[in-house]
């Protein structure tokens, strides 16, 4: 279903013609702004209190839109494009067009269970705050309550292993097909066959790793995370169709996110990546595990330089300290594949520690990524879909890695200490 209606800003006075597609998720809060000076107009739909538009008002409008007043076309679930109002040619029937009526049931599928569970949001968070703070019965009693899971004991192994059932279950809207099974297949044959070939060393590993408490906390890390994707949800909807939209793969174009803004969303992919950089340290030990039965051990002149400086890590805590852009040069061969798309560095130390601005119209992000004193030189660009779309990339890499995290604790509890 469609709604077409004609806007007077609040702020200006201008008028803007919009077409929205109705999503099937209970509340929906849409937002665009005002073509002529900028202000936010929000939308909202389905909420029993607290809905209606704001930034504006409904006024009389030509039916069918005419081509001289700004146009706007707005949907939660697709990435709308910029452009002159074409009748027929909604939301929903050009994103069809771009992927194909077989993938839209796939993305449709997928946003369906988000509508369906996204009341289960809040209690998710809250049982990943209990198993944070060690509260074991609470934290199987709400498992088993709201999620249908039984935990079988209070041991350690049992109580991971409700965990990630639940953040499987939980998350999946945003995972690719099959990625958990095939990362989590790969990370215990690497488990077993570095201890396989020398336990010993395999457990040096683990002691510095469980004992320092670096583990852990990377773990409850990753778990923050996970309340503050749902809570992006709305956003995320559009990223999560470019999964199917090869035409955006090839040849990006410009187009619109219906909702919130940058400046929500822009710490939320620093984290992430921050997260990324440490969770290579686990990769980085392993590496060197495979290939030197030693997880300090970094190939030799690795990181040897043509002036003749050598910056290979002296062991892994040194590689702990080594910058995100520069740690996958130091892992040889690496067993495991890393996803570049999803950190992008540059951006990061934009977001981090330097400057960006943001246009509420375009919705294009201009970044400054280096340190070039008083000036502002040099900027880069990016568009909020693109921005969304690399958050949803990252994530993806944190949660593949964090089932690396899973297995090795599921190591330690199971696995006999050599003698």
């Amino acid at each position: 279903m469609n709604i077409n209606m004609t806007l007077e800003c609040d702020t200006c006075g201008e008028p803007t013609n919009c077409r929205i597609g109705m999503s099937n998720r209970e509340e929906q809060r849409l937002r665009f702004c005002c073509p002529d000076c900028s202000a936010p107009i929000d939308l909202v739909f389905g909420v029993k209190k607290g809905g209606g538009i704001t930034g504006a008002h409904r006024i009389d409008g030509r039916q069918p839109f005419d081509a001289e007043t700004n146009f706007v076309d707005l949907h939660l679930d697709f990435p709308v494009s910029f452009g002159p109002y074409v009748m027929g040619n909604t939301p929903y029937m050009a994103a069809a067009q771009r992927i194909g009526f077989e993938e839209m049931q796939l993305h449709s599928a997928r946003l369906n269970t988000l509508n369906a569970e996204h009341e289960l949001f809040p209690k998710f968070k809250t049982l990943l705050k209990l198993y944070a703070g060690g509260k074991v019965t609470p934290f199987k009693m709400n498992a088993a309550k709201t999620f249908g899971i039984i935990t079988k004991s209070d041991l350690p192994q049992d109580i991971n292993a409700t965990l990630y059932s639940v953040v499987s279950n939980v998350m999946r809207p945003f995972a690719m097909p099959h990625a958990n099974e095939s990362v989590v297949k790969l990370f215990v044959n690497m488990m077993r066959g570095v201890w396989v070939k020398d336990a010993v060393s395999t457990e040096a590993f683990m002691r510095e790793i469980i004992d320092s408490g670096f583990l852990k906390k990377l773990q409850l890390d990753c778990l923050e995370i996970y309340h503050r994707i749902l809570a992006a949800e709305l956003p995320l909807r559009p990223a999560l169709f470019l999964d199917f939209d090869d035409m955006y793969h090839s040849e990006p174009i410009p187009m619109r996110v219906s909702v919130d803004e940058f400046e929500t969303y822009k710490d939320l992919y620093k984290d992430i990546c921050e997260i990324v950089a440490r969770q290579l340290n686990l990769v980085a030990g392993l590496n060197n595990l495979q290939k030197r039965n030693d997880h300090n051990a970094f190939k030799p002149e690795i990181g040897l330089s043509r002036a003749g400086n050598n910056r290979t890590p002296k062991n892994l805590a040194a590689f702990a300290d080594v910058n995100f852009g520069d740690k996958l040069k130091f892992i040889d061969n690496s067993w495991y594949e890393f996803d570049n798309r999803a950190a992008d560095n540059q951006m990061r130390n934009a977001i981090a520690h330097y400057k960006t601005d943001y246009d509420e119209i375009s919705q294009k992000i201009t970044y400054f990524p280096r340190k070039e004193g008083m000036m502002e030189g040099k900027s880069e660009e990016t568009s909020f879909l693109d921005f969304i779309r690399r958050i949803l990339i990252a994530y993806r890499e944190m949660h593949s890695l964090h089932q690396l995290i899973k297995c090795l604790f599921f190591h330690e509890y199971i696995m006999p200490k050599p003698t």
